[in-house]
């Protein structure tokens, strides 16, 4: 590992675990391919320590990017966290998948079959979006994605067992500020989409020496996104699942 990469991961893990954002870097930091990004990725989550997931971006254009998440930041339906502490500043509305075994390596790729079959549950969830640099940093785009893709919490609502009745492709949701709607939508990704982006990010995984455990709940790519700051109650209802819910003080 390069002292480069290395000094990189050990900025954005403190800057996140101090609330003090990066306000300069040397260019020395800046990955210059999507693999060094992942490689940062990878070293940020030495300094994090266990992971409880993974978000993924599911029926994206292209091949899916994606991150790791430290188990440290999931969060049951309801919590309330410091959103100064957090550094947030979006919400994102997503559906997430739990799995219910491991997807290790083995001598044949990953298909979306083989993931449909490996998730026990279905979630609605709130990703808290946060950035370890401060907007005069001008971090270009490949530097935010080895920051964990901007993750600072998820917070994953009810389960529902699959095979559900649940279209996908076409599920109303709703975003609430405080009990007022502030964005809704019909569309997002599909249940084959999910799952073949499940299948993809297994295969990723793998080729950084890495697993999908059991256990790892997944997030699908945001169907919503609103600025937030705190103090504020924010809830997202998914047609056919309870509301997510957290309140940011």
């Amino acid at each position: 590992m390069s002292d480069a990469l290395e000094d990189a991961a050990l900025a954005l893990f403190e800057a996140r675990h101090a609330s003090r954002p990066i306000t300069a870097f040397p260019a020395s930091w800046v990955p210059q391919t999507l693999a060094e990004s992942y490689r940062l990725q990878d070293a940020v989550m030495r300094h994090e320590g266990a992971a409880g997931g993974w978000k993924v971006l599911a029926g994206g254009e292209g091949e899916p990017m994606c991150s790791p998440i430290p188990k440290s930041r999931y969060h049951d339906n309801g919590a309330t966290l410091d959103q100064a502490g957090l550094m947030v500043f979006l919400s994102e509305v997503e559906v997430a998948v739990k799995l219910g075994r491991t997807l290790a390596r083995k001598a044949t790729p990953y298909t979306p079959e083989d993931a449909a079959a490996a998730i026990v549950s279905v979630h609605p969830a709130l990703e808290m979006c946060a950035s370890s640099f401060t907007d005069a940093a001008e971090a270009p785009s490949l530097l935010k994605m080895g920051d964990l893709q901007s993750n600072a919490a998820v917070i994953v609502g009810a389960p529902l067992t699959p095979p559900t009745t649940l279209d996908f492709a076409n599920l109303p949701i709703e975003l609430r500020y405080g009990g007022a709607a502030v964005a809704q939508t019909g569309q997002g990704a599909s249940w084959q989409e999910i799952v073949s982006a499940i299948a993809w990010l297994a295969n990723h995984a793998i080729s950084r020496g890495l697993a999908l455990n059991a256990g790892d709940v997944i997030i699908t790519g945001a169907r919503l996104k609103y600025p937030a700051t705190g103090p504020l109650a924010i809830e997202a209802e998914l047609a056919g699942m309870a509301p997510v819910q957290v309140t940011l003080r």
